[in-house]
Formats: C-alpha cells, structure tokens, sequence
C-alpha cells in the first residue's frame, strides 16, 4: 500500500510540474544564467517542499480557512506575479527584446536571487497551496505515520528539484541558448502571459469572493 502511495503521488506530482505554469516560466526567464536558472529550480523545490509539509501537519488548511490570512498571501500572490508577468510582457513589446530580457536576466542574476525568485514565486502562489491541500488529502489518510509522511515531503523535493534542475540546465546550454535567442519576442511574450493569466485569476477568484 505505501508503495503504490509513494508511485502514485510521485507520479501525480510529475504531471503538475510538468504543466506549463509560473515555476516554467520563471526557468525560461532565469536561463540565460545558469547558476541563476539553478538557483531558481531550488527556491522553487524548496516551497513545494513547504506546501507539503505545511499540507500534511494541516498548516495549510489553517491559513486556507482564515480568510484574511489567506486573502493577504492571495494578494501577495497577484502582485508579484503580476509585476513578473509585466516585465515580460515589455520585454516582449520591445524591439530590443532580447536587450530588455539580458537587462532582466542580470538584474536577478546570481545564484541566491535565484533561489529567492524560486522561493517567492512558489510560496506566494496560492494556487499551488490549494492544490497541495486537494492532492494530499485526498491521498494521505490520517493512518498513514509521521514518518511516512517526511519520506513523502522528500519524495515531492527530489522530484521537483531534478525536473527543474534538469529543466535549468537543458535550457541554459549554448545550443539551447542560441535558439532561445531566435524566439525571444515570443518567448517572452509566452512567459508574460503564463505570469499574467495566474495573477489575473487570483485577483479575479479574490473578486468574486468579496461580492458573495
């Protein structure tokens, strides 16, 4: 039974990070500086590596059922996705796109603003903190031990740090680099619009919630 748990969450966990989201479009951004892009896959391991323990203790469901608690991070959420989003999207509108992206790129440039970015970018999403709540429990039964439990939380951070390192480090190599620099307009068109979309829902679910 706990094997087929571990097989079937790990597995579930692979589909989500493998779906366009703001964790990829955060890689893509990043990835014109390897330690950088690095740095990033390990900010954003790291959060998953909180939701799913603050999932798992009920933390999560805490902050999820105070709703001025939750509407904070939810706004928190919107703003610093949205101001990703934003400067993408000028990126894109320029005609020195690939200028405005290198000036962007330096400016988080560094291994530990990568880790910050990765971090933030995770953390402040409340739509990873929901998800996290319905995948856990609906597949980790109040049975199953503390220790289980931690192997679970490392399961769901080795995984998501060796598809997002893999994914940094496939999409900084040179020859990776110079068909990225081919497509950069749309590039960053792409990543501006996967931030935006999430912010604007948030803010719109946050919309919604104040006029019922």
């Amino acid at each position: 039974m706990l094997t087929s748990l571990f097989v079937t969450l790990g597995l579930m966990h692979l589909i989500a990070l493998a779906s366009p989201g703001p964790d990829f479009a955060l890689i893509l951004r990043t990835s014109l500086h390897r330690p950088t892009a690095l740095g990033a896959a390990l900010g954003i391991s790291l959060a998953i590596m909180v939701h799913a323990t603050f999932s798992l203790t009920g933390i999560s469901m805490l902050i999820a059922s105070h709703p001025v608690l939750f509407m904070v991070i939810k706004s928190c959420g919107a703003l610093y996705l949205g101001w990703l989003g934003w400067g993408a999207l000028m990126a894109a509108r320029s005609k020195q796109g690939s200028k405005v992206m290198a000036s962007a790129a330096k400016e988080l440039r560094g291994w530990g603003r990568g880790v910050r970015a990765g971090i933030a970018t995770n953390l402040l999403n409340p739509k990873a903190l929901v998800f996290f709540i319905g995948l856990l429990a609906a597949m980790v039964t109040p049975q199953v031990d503390g220790v289980t439990r931690s192997l679970l939380v490392g399961e769901l951070f080795i995984i998501s740090l060796c598809w997002f390192g893999m994914l940094a480090w496939s999409l900084s190599t040179a020859r990776a680099q110079r068909l990225l620099q081919r497509v950069q307009r749309p590039l960053n068109l792409v990543t501006g619009v996967l931030f935006a979309v999430v912010s604007i829902s948030i803010l719109a679910s946050m919309g919604a919630e104040l006029i019922a």
